[in-house]
This record gives C-alpha cells, structure tokens and sequence, in this order.
C-alpha cells in the first residue's frame, strides 16, 4: 500500500479522515494517516511541517479550512493551494487542498441527515437549504464570523460539538451524497484515488 499522510487543521479533521476518508481509501490500496498540526494554521507553520511529512509518506495532502487560515491576507482558496505547493521541494508528492470555507460546509450538502443526526425540526432543515440556496452550493455557504458554516450549525443546534457530530453526519450521508454537491471537495478526492489503484 502507498503512504498517505494528510496534514489536517484540528480533531475535527482528523476524526473526519479517520473515521470517512481512511477507509474508503483502503480501497484503492492507499494507507491514510491524518496528521494534526493543531489550529493557528499559517503558510509558516506547514512548512515548518513539510520535510517531515515528505520524508515518511509516499504522498502528502492537506485539509485546511480556509476560514481562520492565519495570514492569508487577499489570497483566494486556490491562490493558498498553489503557495502551499510551492513550499515544498519534492512537489509532484504534495497535493494541497483548502477546504472553502469550513469543514463544516460538508454538512450543508446533507442537511437532512444533519437534522435527522441532531434530532432536528424541519423548520431547522428549511433553513439549511435555504442557507445553500442563497449561496449557490454548500462549498459557497460564506466565512463571515455570524454566518460561517460552524457557526450558523451552533446557532442551529446548540448541542452541536463539532469534532463528535461532524464527521458522524458525513458518514450517515455518505461520501458519494457529499462529493456530488461538493465540487472542490470531489476533485480533491478524486486525485487522491487517482495515486492508487482500485481493488
């Protein structure tokens, strides 16, 4: 099996490709390990990682959100993957990816099973919908501090915790329901798979 290490943000992530990603990449012969470099994520802070990472996996990516990235200043998401490709030496095994906004926007292209998870109302699955509605796709719900995917989920659920539910209600939709609304988020699963190969 290749080696893959993907450098996450925090717990959420890690549960997140543990518990989701990890086993559906075990089919396509790729051992996933997911590396927490702890919040406060800047460009400064990964490439302090980088060489350590390279040096023991066969392929490294990343799992950031974009909301809260430190110093970002006006970089777009895409312009952040590409300074992030560029901090590493042996680039061809380094495969960036910010997620926009927040991890949490996954769960807007559930919102069903998120309701059904929490023990919701319909009035609570309504205002999901409208919430992707507005924005155009779940991956565009924005980054503004009261209207942030997190944060529009506690207001939601205020029994919300991220790093237990997150990664449950993905898992109950399902990796295929996510990645058919989540553009982005699909094509960057799509090159992970592409570094194995299917059993």
């Amino acid at each position: 099996m290749k080696r893959l290490g993907i450098s996450v943000e925090g717990a959420t992530e890690r549960e997140f490709v543990n518990h989701v990603l990890r086993p559906h990449f075990v089919k396509y012969d790729l051992d996933v390990t997911a590396i927490d470099i702890r919040g406060n994520v800047s460009l400064d802070k990964i490439k302090a990682t980088l060489p350590a990472l390279l040096g023991s996996h066969d392929y490294v990516s990343t799992f950031y959100d974009y909301y809260g990235f430190k110093k970002r200043e006006k970089r777009t998401v895409e312009q952040l993957e590409q300074a992030i490709h560029g901090l590493a030496e042996n680039s061809q095994k380094l495969i960036p990816y910010v997620q926009q906004y927040e991890f949490e926007a996954l769960i807007f292209a559930a919102p069903e099973c998120a309701v059904e998870w929490m023990e919701g109302k319909e009035e609570q699955l309504t205002q999901m919908r409208h919430a992707v509605q507005q924005a155009g796709s779940p991956e565009k719900v924005n980054d503004r501090l009261e209207t942030s995917p997190s944060h529009r989920l506690k207001k939601l659920f205020p029994r919300y915790d991220k790093k237990l539910h997150g990664p449950e209600i993905i898992d109950l939709a399902g990796l295929d329901a996510v990645r058919s609304k989540c553009s982005r988020f699909d094509n960057w699963v799509s090159k992970l798979e592409s570094l194995g190969s299917k059993q």
